[in-house]
């Protein structure tokens, strides 16, 4: 499988780096993709399924350009009309972000967001295939200071169910570091076959956060080979540790795992993040690298923790569209 490489790079005026990016898979890769033959029938014909993900992959990737602009918008909007639960949380948390203003303009907001999403899956698939069209990824000059730590150390990337964050850890691979990304299993067992082939096409390796007592030491081995580990903050599996973090003025879990590995490990935490711009423009959104000692005490890990979970707030409060959380992410009694 062959990764791909920027085709082009300019310094646009507002001092970003901007990478032409090519799709990331050779022909003959684009075959469909099978779960194992028991859980295809769980599922499958559900939202989430396998079904509609290889009929999604294949609208993306091999229908015609209007129907890559329009159907989106469409899709989308039978979504949030379909899927109560699923309106309700992006409503709830939108009014969390910036009030309410009144229901129908909330509902059109939190529309907005199931919209930006549709078009944020479907580059994603669309980008997997061997004859997509290239995407314009912004990223500020400072990103290229990354490639100066050390090589025996791996990183930590911080992510979230922000902006195309699919894309954000594919363009990791341009500092010539294996990208692990650390997951829950999927929700729907239909599609688990079918996103691992993606991510890997994306030469990604997965990890499962949930798949035995060792997830974290698969995560600390591959620290030390000075991989990249990257993990979402914003969601966590059953059984994982959450700290309550003030985030738009009232506390929110967020995961609590990835600062505890940073500093058994003693590697440094990097935040980033990608906003979607436009068709096909994405703008990656980098903060600055932390770190936490090993003898660091509580109070110093939940301070870091604090500033991450901060600048994480003002990418959100930019982007309010971008940020997808389906179920309210305030609900105390649900978070662990």
């Amino acid at each position: 499988m062959s990764l791909s490489t920027p085709s082009s790079e300019h310094v646009s005026k507002a001092g970003y780096v901007v990478e032409r990016v090519e799709a990331v898979a050779e022909p003959g890769e684009t075959g469909d993709v099978h779960a194992p033959a028991a859980a295809r029938e769980i599922g499958r014909y559900r939202h989430d399924g396998l079904f509609w993900r290889r009929l999604a992959y294949r609208g993306s990737t091999a229908g015609p350009e209007w129907w890559k602009r329009t159907s989106p918008p469409v899709i989308a909007a039978i979504l949030f009309a379909a899927i109560a639960a699923n309106r309700r949380g992006v409503i709830s948390n939108l009014r969390r972000i910036h009030g309410s203003q009144g229901a129908v303009p909330d509902r059109w907001t939190a529309l907005r967001t199931f919209v930006e999403f549709a078009y944020c899956f479907s580059e994603t698939l669309e980008h997997a295939s061997p004859y997509a069209r290239p995407i314009d990824v912004e990223a500020p000059l400072e990103i290229g200071d990354f490639d100066r730590l050390p090589r025996d150390r791996g990183v930590i990337v911080l992510t979230s169910h922000f902006g195309s964050w699919e894309i954000a850890a594919h363009l990791m691979r341009r500092f010539g570091r294996r990208v692990n990304v650390v997951m829950a299993r999927e929700a729907n067992p239909s599609v688990a076959a079918f996103q691992l082939s993606l991510r890997e096409r994306y030469g990604q390796r997965v990890l499962y956060s949930d798949s035995s007592p060792f997830a974290s030491l698969n995560m600390l081995q591959a620290l030390r080979r000075g991989e990249l580990v990257a993990i979402q903050i914003d969601r966590s599996a059953p059984g994982q540790i959450t700290r309550p973090i003030e985030f738009f003025g009232t506390p929110a879990h967020f995961q609590y795992g990835p600062f505890a590995l940073a500093r058994i490990a003693g590697v440094p935490l990097w935040p980033v993040f990608a906003a979607r711009l436009g068709v096909r423009r994405y703008r990656i959104l980098p903060e600055p690298l932390r770190t936490i000692p090993r003898d660091a005490s509580e109070e110093d890990v939940l301070a870091v923790m604090g500033d991450v979970v901060r600048g994480f707030e003002s990418h959100v409060r930019a982007y309010p569209n971008q940020w997808f959380q389906f179920a309210p992410f305030w609900n105390v009694d649900a978070q662990r």
